[in-house]
């Protein structure tokens, strides 16, 4: 069955070691079978606003899956076509709760980033480039208190790193409580979306959207924030420096995303 749609996870995947540059040899890749009719979706744990550097280097991309599947967006149509975020309720006693913890978390909403000034100094991730990070913390709006900011909104995903050890029954437990989906994109680093929220529903809607089967979309993938999509997709394909999980599920395993591993599999299968 020809593919008529390519999802690809940015950080670990798209994106060479920097999680900034999109290679000339990926570009050409993507833009060829884009030139070919297949759609290019981006498919990330990144926010809507977090996403605008990729998009510039890969500019006819057809749709962004962000916040690992809570909301997609239509390029075209500039607006998104599909959300489902955390409840306002569940939003608030979440932060609530992680407010008078000693850790750093963030909270997508709107296609922004929030974090709470005397959260700051609680980060840390030697795994991330200082680059990188410079250029998230570039795009993150900081409040005195997040929870007064987001006062009846609803989040997308709230991002949590370094969960003391002695907090992560209890956290576990409310996220449990409100039914929430649990995943990781990085190490160390703990994501909640709302409820049957992910990559791979996320996915399923699209296609639907698109009028297309499953079996019709090529999905690349290296975290367990992308399992779900990888098997989904009837053209799963795992980077070579993947998380287990994903090599299990996926139809495929790819070279890593230092070896271009994206553009080495759509030249195989798309392209040929």
């Amino acid at each position: 069955m020809a593919i008529k749609l390519i999802a690809s996870d940015l950080d670990g995947t798209l994106m060479a070691p920097d999680h900034i540059t999109v290679t000339e040899r990926t570009y050409n890749a993507l833009k060829a079978a884009h030139d070919k009719g297949v759609k290019i979706a981006i498919a990330t744990g990144r926010t809507l606003g977090f996403v605008e550097s990729v998009v510039k280097q890969i500019p006819f991309a057809d749709y962004v899956i962000y916040s690992n599947g809570a909301s997609v967006y239509d390029r075209a149509k500039q607006a998104d076509v599909y959300q489902n975020h955390i409840s306002p309720e569940a939003t608030q006693a979440l932060l609530k709760t992680l407010d008078g913890m000693p850790m750093y978390f963030n909270v997508y909403v709107g296609g922004r980033i929030y974090v709470q000034k005397n959260k700051i100094e609680h980060y840390r991730n030697a795994a991330l480039p200082q680059e990188f990070l410079d250029q998230f913390m570039a795009c993150c709006k900081q409040c005195d208190s997040i929870c007064d900011e987001l006062q009846g909104r609803c989040a997308e995903i709230i991002a949590m790193y370094n969960i003391p050890e002695k907090s992560r029954e209890g956290l576990i437990a409310q996220f449990k409580a409100y039914s929430l989906h649990m995943t990781s994109s990085i190490k160390d680093e703990f994501e909640v979306t709302a409820p049957n929220v992910n990559k791979g529903t996320a996915l399923i809607g699209l296609c639907r959207e698109m009028g297309i089967c499953t079996d019709e979309a090529m999905c690349f993938g290296d975290a367990l924030n992308d399992y779900e999509m990888l098997e989904a997709a009837g053209f799963s394909v795992a980077m070579g420096n993947a998380c287990d999980e994903c090599k299990q599920i996926a139809r495929f395993v790819t070279g890593t995303n230092a070896e271009d591993g994206v553009a080495a599999a759509v030249e195989k299968f798309v392209l040929l």
